[in-house]
């Protein structure tokens, strides 16, 4: 969840903002002016904007997502408007899965908490979810997600029976190293000197 939860300031028009979504057709773009033409003029009305924005129904250039298509189906807009909170606010309903139940005065507390705001800002940001959770149903159950299943590995078909037992080779190779020594020995007929130099090369390679 987001943090940085917008609120508005008045919340009076929310429900008639909604509504009037379900009415008009779906804009290339929600900004001011589509609001206005929705009938509603005040400023104060101006930072659902950034609400739809945080619920996921307009990107973040204000252009209507799938989810906001989905609310003008009057069938159901408000199952899609439940969806939404309970994506956006996470948080807050995996601490109580019937948060839209409580009370702006429970719910400040909690918003607060989470993001580090006053009273005054905690009890809009509470006031401006109860007044959307107000417009939706909460009653369908959402589906879980569902989560990716492997792909099954390719099944080795069985070595027949007689197979041979040798492994075909597999392009790796062990390497190994051999050293070559050449000794030059000295023209004499000594043996004792031979011995001498073979027993000095014994010893230096058992080392």
């Amino acid at each position: 969840m987001d943090t940085n939860v917008p609120y508005m300031a008045s919340i009076k028009n929310v429900s008639g903002i909604l509504n009037k979504m379900q009415n008009a057709g779906v804009p290339d773009a929600f900004g001011y002016d589509f609001l206005r033409d929705l009938g509603f003029t005040s400023s104060n009305d101006r930072s659902v904007i950034k609400v739809l924005k945080y619920l996921g129904m307009l990107d973040a250039s204000g252009k209507p997502t799938t989810p906001y298509r989905e609310f003008t189906n009057q069938t159901k807009s408000k199952f899609v408007l439940a969806d939404r909170l309970r994506a956006a606010y996470d948080d807050l309903y995996r601490t109580d899965k019937n948060a839209h139940d409580k009370t702006t005065e429970g719910l400040k507390g909690w918003f607060k908490s989470k993001t580090g705001s006053g009273d005054a800002v905690a009890t809009k940001i509470a006031s401006t979810f109860k007044a959307f959770a107000a417009f939706a149903d909460f009653s369908r159950v959402p589906s879980p997600p569902v989560e990716e299943q492997p792909e099954p590995e390719d099944e080795k078909p069985p070595e027949p029976e007689h197979a041979p037992k040798h492994k075909p080779p597999t392009g790796k190779f062990d390497l190994g190293l051999v050293y070559r020594l050449e000794i030059h020995l000295p023209d004499t007929q000594n043996v004792e000197t031979y011995r001498a130099i073979f027993k000095a090369l014994r010893e230096e390679m058992m080392e």
